[in-house]
């Protein structure tokens, strides 16, 4: 029977695994290479383990069976540790098939993933390794991470944030916000202690207030976000657009507001490139950088 190096086999596994795909397709890509074989599943679970994908609340659940070693996996020696050391990197998948037409009076349910996973990392003092967080949102209202603070569990060992905001049907209007130099309502009591790196991308240039609870960010960026044009009176969306902020040191809540007064009030540019005395401002085309690295 023909079989692969196993060298040949992770480098196939790891390029497929990290290739984007919908939550349908990478679903079942983890059925069916868990039932390869055990050397493969093995192989597989430590790619998955490493870089880890919760694709709703049932996969979030399983991910945690794998954790406790409560698997058919474990039973030949594999041990539950490893699945709690390796990881270095979680994407969450929060998706609604559509939005609502009017203000929601009760809480969102899909939403809700993104906050009790976070307790439950915090209540297993899980994951010491985890540096990178990603949450992929699909019609999800770019304010309800604040209104019901989802952030409130933060893991202090993460430093670099993705919030990547997609909509498949029409914004509502109540769901815009009207451009204002101030973040709405009162600041959040929670802060994200550890993160150097954040990137909003497909957002309301609103997200921008995120930078008050991030006290040793280092590097800002917002991607495709929807920022108000004061020329033509309208909110424009440029999906080449980058715009990255630079702190030189620890922002102080000083900075942030004005910093915060200013990104709200700019008439923003490509080439344009501000200089501060703690803050640097550069815009360009997607094409024009490179992809970040990871923190690892």
């Amino acid at each position: 029977m023909f079989t692969l190096p196993p060298e040949l086999a992770c480098e196939i596994l790891q390029r497929a695994w990290a290739t984007p795909m919908p939550v349908r397709d990478r679903r079942s890509l983890i059925s069916c290479w868990l039932r390869v074989s055990y050397s493969w599943a093995m192989a597989f679970l430590e790619i998955m383990g490493s870089d880890v994908h919760i694709l709703d609340r049932a996969f979030m659940e399983y991910y945690f069976q794998l954790h406790r070693g409560d698997s058919i996996l474990f039973k030949l020696g594999k041990l539950p540790q490893i699945i709690d050391s390796i990881c270095h990197s979680m994407t969450l998948h929060i998706s609604n098939p559509s939005l609502p037409s009017h203000p929601c009076t009760t809480e969102p349910e899909a939403e809700k993933l993104l906050s009790d996973i976070l307790y439950r990392i915090k209540l297993l003092s899980a994951l010491p390794n985890l540096k990178r967080l990603k949450v992929l949102f699909q019609n999800v209202s770019c304010e309800d991470v604040f209104q019901y603070h989802r952030l409130v569990d933060f893991p202090t060992q993460v430093e670099q944030l993705e919030l990547e905001y997609t909509f498949t049907v029409p914004i509502p209007h109540w769901m815009i916000p009207m451009p204002h130099f101030f973040a709405s309502g009162s600041n959040p009591s929670w802060t994200l202690p550890s993160v150097k790196h954040l990137r909003i991308k497909g957002g309301f240039e609103d997200l921008m207030k995120t930078v008050f609870v991030c006290p040793k960010i280092t590097s800002f960026e917002m991607d495709s976000c929807l920022y108000w044009d004061r020329k033509s009176k309208r909110d424009v969306k440029d999906c080449a657009l980058i715009r990255t902020l630079f702190f030189q040191e620890p922002v102080k809540s000083g900075d942030a507001v004005l910093t915060y007064h200013w990104w709200l009030s700019h008439d923003f540019a490509l080439g344009d490139i501000t200089d501060d005395e703690n803050v640097q401002y550069i815009a360009c085309k997607v094409e024009e950088v490179r992809s970040t690295p990871d923190v690892v």
